[in-house]
């Protein structure tokens, strides 16, 4: 792929993602909403095409910037999603799709110095946490890990030249866990994840969710089965 043709994607996947910004709030027509996400998503399909191009032509630079607009894409995308799910009552799983935006956002910035800007957006976007959804429980597992391996070579990680969080050829570096223990789970206010957290908590009459304050009947799986546990947050605070 030349120069020129790779320019003509770039222009083509920016105004994209401009028209699909503009989708970013929940007084959009949800008919239009739906729309975006779509054209979000075949902008994902073309660059993953793209980017196995670039990476058989050697081109890494290339495939680092389709891996930063897969993630302003999965960011647009999901933010979209949130307020989708807010108008049909669905705050948990608006909440999810809450958290995975600002981590898209983010990790583009890494992907590639062309998406250097996007730090204020992760801003944006936790002021959408703080505004729109009431405080959270989190919690944090404790593990024991005798096993770790690079996800890009498959080397015992650390003995290999590649670092967690940077981009190579188009994907992330990560740490895979193997031989794993679980230790111990408990409540913290900065977890590593947003989305572990307290969704119910026992209430007379059943489980109170967190998000609607409603009183919802007990699951089966939450009390009784026990290969099958739910987190309760007895106090409600």
């Amino acid at each position: 792929m030349n120069d020129a043709a790779e320019e003509d994607h770039i222009k083509r996947f920016n105004s994209v993602i401009d028209e699909c910004q503009i989708f970013c709030s929940i007084t959009r027509d949800s008919g239009l909403q739906r729309v975006a996400c779509a054209n979000l998503e075949t902008l994902l399909n073309d660059c993953g095409d793209l980017k196995s191009e670039a990476i058989a032509s050697g081109n890494e630079d290339f495939a680092n910037l389709l891996l930063g607009f897969e993630c302003i894409a999965t960011c647009l995308l999901s933010e979209i999603k949130m307020w989708l799910l807010l108008k049909a009552e669905e705050p948990d799983a608006a909440w999810d799709r809450l958290i995975t935006a600002p981590m898209a956002a983010t990790a583009a910035v890494r992907a590639h110095n062309g998406f250097a800007h996007l730090g204020k957006y992760a801003e944006h976007l936790e002021m959408v946490e703080k505004v729109v959804f009431p405080p959270q429980v989190f919690i944090s597992s404790g593990l024991i890990v005798r096993h770790q391996e690079c996800s890009i070579c498959g080397s015992e990680y650390g003995e290999c030249e590649h670092l967690a969080g940077k981009p190579y050829w188009g994907q992330f570096c990560s740490i895979v866990a193997k031989d794993i223990e679980a230790n111990h789970v408990a409540i913290v206010e900065n977890p590593a994840d947003k989305r572990c957290r307290i969704v119910h908590y026992t209430a007379d009459g059943g489980e109170r969710n967190r998000m609607t304050w409603k009183i919802e009947p007990t699951k089966p799986g939450n009390r009784d089965d026990a290969s099958r546990p739910a987190i309760h947050d007895a106090t409600g605070k």
